[in-house]
């Protein structure tokens, strides 16, 4: 009993000191407060309401939040698709995000490909593509290169850009002019 009293009467003292400093007693909350009596602690608690810890505690507007956000708010993905190879190998999913500002994003979930060398993430019209000739090389939208290996990877496709006119993902070797491996987004 004798250790639990010594415990309530710190917690009553540090949360007394709470109070004051959250009242902006600055001189009292520097003055050493009195030590209640174990009768009194139980009585009375010295822990403040939640509706006042609520009333003295800032809580972060909406706005800042996003700010400290690692990335854009997003809905639900407006297309989705799965890789398959084309003159290589690639696995994972491919998703077209339309973000909260309006701006459209690509994120790769689960993604595997060998190598990342000279492999750029670009956007066709086609609905799928099988064969390097199914690429339109003059309407292609190129959003980067791959960031590594493995994992997820987010693009940002251009604002000049109608994310909606394209229908494909597609692994582009930029030495060799070729597809590596294809998502058609449905």
């Amino acid at each position: 009993m004798r250790h639990t009293t010594r415990v309530a009467i710190r917690c009553g003292s540090i949360a007394l000191a709470g109070m004051l400093a959250l009242a902006g007693c600055s001189a009292a909350a520097t003055a050493t407060p009195p030590t209640p009596s174990p009768s009194a602690m139980i009585e009375h608690s010295a822990m403040p309401s939640e509706s006042a810890m609520m009333e003295h505690s800032p809580s972060p507007s909406a706005s800042a939040m996003m700010e400290h956000s690692p990335s854009p708010s997003v809905a639900a993905p407006v297309s989705k698709g799965t890789f398959h190879g084309v003159d290589g190998s690639a696995t994972g999913t491919a998703a077209l995000f339309h973000n909260a500002d309006g701006s459209f994003t690509v994120t790769f979930e689960d993604f595997s490909i060998a190598s990342a060398t000279g492999t750029d993430v670009v956007l066709v019209t086609n609905k799928d593509v099988t064969k390097d000739g199914d690429v339109d090389k003059t309407t292609l939208v190129d959003l980067g290169p791959l960031t590594g290996t493995s994992g997820m990877q987010d693009f940002k496709v251009p604002s000049a850009a109608d994310a909606m006119t394209f229908h494909a993902v597609v692994l582009w070797d930029t030495g060799m002019a070729h597809a590596i491996a294809a998502a058609p987004l449905q």
